[in-house]
């Protein structure tokens, strides 16, 4: 199969100010499908421009970026949403539920966004197993107020694997948890994805949990400096 992601000699430079900065630096990146791969570096060095680039929520000053056989490049902002709601799941550090809806609610309109073509029932189905999945029957009901930090956490994990998306892009996504309760959370992200055969790339200040995907990338200074095999 082809990979989910591919990149070539790919480039992003933004201005701050007057002044040009060469944020990422010829990156050449594959990853295959069902693939867990980490990006671990200091802040600054780049990784989250790499999310970003890869989920076209900035555009690659040069070189070519491909996602799910794409080339995202050559999509204008309306195509770039509409391949963002079939292609992507993201999780971020800090949930981003919608707070006046329920856990069911905020899966739900993932699919409701994607025009899946499915009934409301169906979708409604669908988020209640997505939900079941990461161990939430009993919070279908319940407002973002009304959960801990881990059961949002579970929640955006829900929403962004419902539709089995072909990249989950997770940034810091243990980050505003406990140890044990991020752990759950990565526990369930890698089972998922591999079941769904989806590809991640995940960013982490956290080494111990970047040992645990498949490969583990270094971010130094806008350049992928290290793509081993973890253990290796």
């Amino acid at each position: 199969m082809p990979p989910v992601i591919e990149t070539k000699d790919t480039n992003l430079h933004l201005m701050s100010g007057k002044v040009p900065l060469h944020i990422l630096k010829d990156i050449n990146l594959r990853v295959n499908a069902g693939e867990v791969v980490a990006t671990v570096g200091p802040s600054g060095s780049g990784k989250t421009s790499l999310l970003m680039v890869l989920g076209g929520l900035e555009r690659a000053s040069s070189g070519t970026v491909v996602v799910a056989g794409q080339d995202i490049s050559k999509l204008d902002e309306d195509q770039l949403a509409i391949f963002r709601r079939k292609n992507l799941g993201i999780l971020f550090q800090n949930f981003h539920l919608i707070p006046s809806l329920t856990a069911l609610e905020n899966v739900s309109l993932t699919l409701e966004i994607a025009e899946t073509g499915q009934s409301f029932r169906q979708i409604r189905e669908a988020a209640a197993a997505a939900l079941a999945e990461v161990g939430l029957s009993d919070r279908l009901d319940h407002l973002p107020s009304a959960l801990s930090g881990g059961e949002q956490q579970r929640v955006g994990l829900a929403r962004a694997m419902v539709n089995s998306p072909r990249l989950l892009l997770a940034d810091e996504p243990t980050g505003n948890l406990d140890q044990d309760t991020g752990a759950r959370v990565i526990e369930l992200m890698f089972d998922m994805a591999r079941r769904q055969s989806t590809a991640v790339l995940l960013i982490t200040h956290d080494r111990a949990l970047a040992e645990r995907a498949d490969r583990r990338l270094v971010m130094n200074h806008g350049q992928l400096t290290s793509d081993a095999k973890v253990g290796a």
